[in-house]
């Protein structure tokens, strides 16, 4: 059992409870590459959509020479620039017409010689960038600052798995997206914690008892880290490998959170007519308030692929909606338990909290909040 000192600074309970810490930590947060959003998002010039990212609300647009990402604020008076969640259209200021180009330059600028003695060139008027970096068609971001490391060594073994999986998955729509009542982290904690799903879920992850020691292996790789059941030393290296060669197949549940923010789970469906089918789960937490957190799930059907003209092609076409109506059913199920746990946590927490204990299978918890702390001082952490 390790105790976690809960502390009274932002780096413990405070940004739980307060405002000012909640967004001194999304500033430094903010600097993470965090998941944003999948490249299908804007498939066609001028196709943007809104989000968050430290705690500030940006845009990712697509542009006739690919992908940008601002903040979504006009450099001349700081109007927002997209209101909706989603749009298509040049990215023009409804306060003033400010025109922008792909590098965030306002070009467009009304009268600027008149107005401002000088053309919009010299004027030299910019967004706030945002840097953009991929994995499969999975969208990460990050303002530039503190942390100064490349987005590769920043995701390790994560890298090509993450690149390998989502790059077989075709355009899906969000099956679950909530608002909760929670601080984002009690949710990151719940989804590093194998302890609580006899009591949480008992007709799903706990209805068989508590997991055993002897068969529970994690990962730790940078600031993320993985559950692989059953697996052994060198586990993720050896998925790593197969995922870079391009042959890995699902065969048992896997389990990843990337720092901060995302889930990432390979989860077992049935087993039916001969086949095993798998689905991919793609969770991120946007952390809106120091007490409210959007999480967004999409469902991702994996294996066996539904190709071809015969027999078997058919039956997988055939089976496949109810397996995955099945699982999105039971998948928002287990969501739901976990968020209204968090939200009972929020409901009780405060800063005189008693110190918690990890067990064995909360183990997890404790390396994120050692990420966390050191990322909030100012250090970079390497996988």
């Amino acid at each position: 059992m390790t105790p976690r000192d809960p502390g009274a600074g932002v780096t413990g309970i405070a940004a739980r409870l307060s405002p000012e810490a909640f967004r001194a930590e999304q500033e430094a947060l903010g600097q993470c590459w965090t998941f944003l959003g999948f490249e299908w998002q804007v498939a066609q010039p001028n196709d943007w959509f809104r989000t968050t990212l430290g705690g500030r609300s940006m845009i990712i647009q697509r542009f006739e020479t690919g992908i940008s990402a601002f903040e979504n604020k006009c450099a001349h008076r700081g109007f927002p620039l997209r209101h909706e969640e989603k749009g298509s259209g040049p990215l023009i200021c409804g306060f003033h017409h400010w025109r922008y180009n792909a590098e965030g330059l306002a070009l467009g600028i009304p009268e600027c010689p008149a107005m401002f003695d000088t053309t919009p060139r010299e004027l030299d008027a910019r967004l706030k960038r945002v840097e953009i970096a991929q994995a499969g068609p999975m969208l990460f971001g990050r303002f530039a600052g503190g942390q100064d490391i490349a987005f590769g060594e920043w995701m390790g073994p994560g890298l090509p798995i993450l690149k390998h999986l989502a790059g077989q998955v075709s355009p899906s729509k969000t099956i679950y997206d909530r608002t909760v009542k929670a601080n984002w982290r009690y949710m990151i904690d719940i989804s590093l914690d194998d302890y609580h799903i006899v009591a949480v879920h008992p007709s799903t992850f706990g209805k068989d008892g508590y997991l055993k020691p002897e068969n529970v292996h994690y990962s730790r790789f940078g600031a993320h880290s993985a559950y692989l059941p059953g697996g052994a030393t060198g586990a993720l290296e050896a998925m790593a490998e197969a995922c870079s060669r391009g042959d890995y197949v699902p065969h048992r549940y896997r389990i990843f959170q990337f720092f901060p923010t995302l889930i990432f789970a390979i989860v077992k469906i049935a087993d039916a007519f001969g086949d095993t089918y798998w689905a991919l789960t793609v969770q991120r937490l946007i952390p809106e308030a120091h007490d409210r957190t959007r999480s967004i799930s999409t469902f991702f059907p994996l294996a066996p692929k539904p190709e071809g003209t015969g027999h078997k092609a058919i039956q997988r076409r055939l089976t496949w909606p109810g397996m995955l109506a099945g699982f999105k059913y039971y998948g928002a199920k287990v969501h739901n338990e976990d968020n209204e746990a968090c939200e009972m946590l929020q409901a009780s927490a405060r800063l005189d909290d008693p110190t918690p204990y990890f067990a064995k299978h909360e183990e997890r918890i404790g390396w994120f909040d050692e990420a966390y702390r050191q990322i909030l001082a100012g250090k970079t952490v390497r996988a």
